[in-house]
């Protein structure tokens, strides 16, 4: 225990004290009101550079604290404004160190200021099914990218954590998704839900419901599945961002 916690310090230390030698915040380039790609965010890094395109601002803290979709609360405007980031560090550094500098560098440019909350939440946990897992391990060195196709009925995922396929669940169920596969590091997976698309019903609110295609493709193509469940979610509450950025 006595190691671990020193291990900690050590690890906090060094977030602290680095920082970003070259970094750029400016307004998007991709053009805006122009359907799924007006809409897509991309997000790459590796030892020494991070890369985001067309995120808002409620994706860059995400990615900063390593955050799922119900993981923060923010003002609604946060998910509106679009940016570019463009950061390089002076030396190669850890993913977890990057996130740590990204931190800092939305503190500095942006003025953010958070505290942290524990909510118990009603929710999906994402757990294998019967069968095989059907996923592939990728074990490359950087950031891992994603792609819809299909008019959002297909999620291809390279070189991603389970968590950011919970990321896109969580979106269609409407509800958190949590990681309980015990499934560690990045992976390639394909899921095509248009195959199911005979069992999507009406929601509620209007619009389809997506779930009753969600839930075969799941289990048929990766050999995951969503069980009902409850549990605790810290959740970290953004007390002030300001809407642009300082100079770069």
């Amino acid at each position: 225990m006595k190691t671990a916690i020193l291990v900690f310090i050590a690890m906090t230390t060094g977030a602290a004290a680095q920082t970003f030698e070259v970094a750029s915040i400016k307004p998007s380039t991709t053009p805006q009101g122009q359907g799924l790609r007006s809409l897509r965010e991309d997000i790459t890094n590796g030892p020494d550079h991070l890369t985001m395109v067309n995120v808002n601002l409620t994706t860059a803290v995400r990615w900063a604290y390593k955050l799922g979709v119900y993981e923060i609360s923010a003002p609604e405007w946060m998910a509106t404004a679009r940016f570019d980031f463009n950061a390089k560090s002076a030396s190669p550094v850890s993913e977890d160190l990057l996130r740590a500098m990204l931190q800092a560098l939305l503190k500095e440019r942006f003025k953010l200021e958070v505290h942290r909350q524990t909510r118990e939440v009603s929710g999906y946990a994402l757990v294998a099914g019967k069968g095989p897992v059907k996923v592939t391990k990728n074990e490359e060195v950087g950031g891992g990218e994603g792609a819809m196709t299909g008019a959002g009925l297909v999620f291809e995922g390279h070189k991603m954590p389970l968590s950011r396929l919970c990321d896109i669940l969580a979106q269609v169920a409407r509800t958190p998704v949590r990681d309980m596969t015990g499934l560690e590091g990045n992976y390639d997976f394909k899921v095509d839900m248009r195959p199911y698309l005979a069992q999507v019903q009406p929601a509620a609110g209007g619009g389809l419901d997506l779930m009753g295609a969600v839930i075969p493709a799941l289990q048929e193509q990766l050999g995951l599945k969503l069980d009902s469940k409850k549990f605790p979610m810290e959740v970290l509450v953004v007390d002030r961002m300001e809407k642009a950025p300082g100079e770069n």
